[in-house]
């Protein structure tokens, strides 16, 4: 197994579950050659150094696991180790590619003895303890675990012995035909497991540091300063959210239960369990939020009207608390049931309505009948005091009924209208068709507007991105002042992430939500990150006042396509948002030089910012 003196070592792997580390020789011009194109090879090497030792540090803190140093010889039989405690066996890699190299891996290990085996890379900051934990806990029979990393690739895998005894040969297909140093890496894996009869279990997303744009995200994730907020905007900080600056809105996903079955619904892919949360659950997670500072909570799904503790939980939040909620809903509202949320709602309640069009349009994407529901829910609502805030996606078929909708909507009472971009996640993502260009999006917009201009209705974007010129932008809040639970207790940065395994941030069922809030690696991750690490947006004139925009649209959009992803992926709106801005900044520069003291009202954006009158205004979901 092992050319190393460490050979009678790998008697202890015996039945042992093993962390197996992936090392390079510490060797200039042989580790991270793409870095090294940019910044040289001896910094480059000095990057690599680093994140191995980080990694085998985080590797020694897990107890109850055997640790293999996997190493990859030097010419000449050479062997550059970095410095490593006595638990680790070395163990030489065989074979001439990376994924004939992690087959061997494997395969030794089994051989000698391990019960179980997760391979680490070493291109990654200190893996989350956490992390490494999950990935060896949840190994059994007929599964892998995988890692996922930004760029599309993974930086754990692990299997059973059980499991690799039965399905060997799937398992080498598995690695030695995969698409290696690409960003297919990960759906390919997936994919080919599924094919394979394996259940693939993930791991929450992690950082790997190949190019030189990773480099600010990693020096933030190893500093406090970095993701506490104590610089400005235009030093790189997510200068609109600090942590310390605490908690503003949650978004309780109650449950994924749905009797509709809308084309483009971006949790389309969460399933519904019976193990959701208890009224009793959820209303410890909403006093623990209250602690936290949160103001505001959304309520959403899945359909929280099917949820029969729904009222009792909004009383919580709007009586108990005394704080403000949103609810979206799908099922029909009832003359009863309207006064029921009422009542429940003690006049801090406002509905959001889904409706992506005149008739023909909505129920063709959303299902026959359900236009005449909406328009039956919103006369509903109205007659109870209850003023609903109307919701479009801008679907390529949505666009040329908007200016129609408008008309509707002022027609039965609706003053507000909210558009939404497409999120491609869930039923978008096999549905890529009905995503517009940004050209036609705008076009839509200039549309509907002029039309809404004659109306007794305002589009209220055009309030929230007006509110974003007063206060320079990096990202919206998500994870900084916002977070989201799922029906199972799962915590994450955005609601639109809800039941991704890759964005879980902790669990309620085991985690303390302020030590979630404060320390989730997860939530780490995402501080560290910049809208002007984006070369585009560093060279973007309205990059202040966008901010980068969503960088979960832009995650997914990226990952749809088999691009790397995370907030460092490309906004896939820009072309409609950019004009956008650039249209305001001038109307507002405009504004300024004819008033000395004309100021635009309110502070920053994100999609928690409105509030107090305003505070149907908001730039998410």
């Amino acid at each position: 197994m092992s050319r190393s003196d460490h050979r009678g070592r790998t008697a202890t792997l015996a039945g042992a579950a093993v962390i197996a580390v992936m090392a390079k020789p510490l060797v200039a011009g042989r580790v991270k050659t793409r870095l090294a194109a940019t910044i040289g090879a001896d910094e480059a090497l000095a990057v690599y150094r680093r994140l191995l030792e980080s990694t085998l540090a985080q590797a020694e803190k897990l107890v109850g696991v055997a640790l293999a140093l996997a190493f990859v010889p030097s010419p000449g039989g050479a062997r550059p180790l970095p410095p490593h405690g006595p638990r680790w066996v070395e163990l030489e890699q065989r074979g001439e590619t990376l994924a004939e190299r992690l087959a061997a891996v494997f395969a030794d290990l089994f051989a000698a003895g391990a019960e179980s085996v997760v391979a680490l890379n070493s291109d990654s900051p200190a893996i989350p303890g956490r992390y490494l934990r999950l990935a060896v806990d949840r190994l059994a029979a007929g599964r892998v675990v995988l890692g996922p990393a930004l760029d599309g690739g993974y930086y754990a895998v692990g299997v059973d012995r059980q499991t690799w005894l039965a399905h060997q040969g799937a398992l080498r297909h598995l690695i030695e035909a995969a698409p290696m140093g690409t960003a297919a890496l990960l759906s390919w894996t997936l994919a080919e497991a599924s094919r394979a009869g394996l259940e693939a279990v993930q791991l929450p997303l992690w950082l790997d540091v190949d190019e030189a744009a990773d480099l600010p995200v990693l020096a933030r994730l190893t500093t406090d300063a970095g993701l506490r907020g104590e610089a400005s905007v235009g030093s790189g900080l997510r200068g609109q959210a600090s942590v310390g600056s605490g908690l503003r809105e949650v978004y309780l996903h109650v449950t994924n239960r749905c009797g509709s079955a809308c084309r483009h619904c971006y949790n389309r892919a969460n399933p519904w369990e019976p193990d959701e949360l208890t009224t009793a659950e959820w209303r410890r997670a909403i006093d623990d939020c209250a602690v936290l500072g949160a103001v505001s909570f959304v309520f959403l799904g899945g359909d929280p009207l099917l949820r029969d503790d729904l009222c009792e939980l909004l009383e919580h939040v709007t009586g108990c608390h005394g704080l403000k909620a949103r609810l979206f809903f799908n099922s029909p509202i009832t003359a009863a049931l309207a006064a029921e949320l009422a009542a429940a709602g003690h006049g801090r309640l406002r509905p959001l309505v889904s409706i992506d069009g005149p008739e023909e349009i909505h129920d063709e994407l959303r299902a026959p009948g359900n236009h005449a529901a909406v328009i039956d829910s919103i006369a509903n609502l109205l007659a109870v005091g209850l003023e609903p805030v109307a919701n479009a996606v801008l679907l390529r078929p949505t666009l040329p009924g908007l200016t129609a909708l408008a008309r509707e909507l002022e027609g039965v009472g609706v003053t507000r209208l909210h558009l939404i971009l497409p999120h491609q996640r869930g039923g978008l993502a096999a549905d890529l068709d009905l995503v517009p260009s940004g050209a036609e999006m705008l076009a839509g917009l200039r549309e509907l507007v002029a039309v809404a201009g004659e109306l007794d209705l305002t589009v209220d974007n055009l309030a929230a991105w007006r509110r974003r010129l007063a206060q320079p932008q990096d990202f919206c809040t998500a994870g900084c002042r916002d977070l989201a639970i799922d029906p199972y207790g799962k915590v994450y940065a955005c609601t639109i992430t809800a039941g991704d395994p890759a964005f879980v941030a902790g669990d309620l069922r085991r985690d303390r939500l302020d030590d979630i809030w404060r320390s989730s690696p997860g939530l780490r991750l995402l501080r560290a990150a910049r809208a002007r690490d984006r070369a585009e947006c560093a060279a973007c004139r309205v990059v202040d006042a966008c901010g980068g925009e969503c960088w979960m649209q832009a995650h997914y959009a990226a990952r749809v396509r088999d691009l790397p992803g995370g907030p460092g992926a490309p906004f896939p709106y820009c072309d409609f948002v950019r004009p956008v801005f650039a249209e305001l900044m001038s109307e507002r520069q405009a504004v300024v030089a004819a008033s000395s003291s004309a100021r635009l009202p309110g502070a920053g954006g994100g999609q928690a910012a409105a509030g107090g009158a305003d505070y149907a205004l908001f730039d998410c979901i």
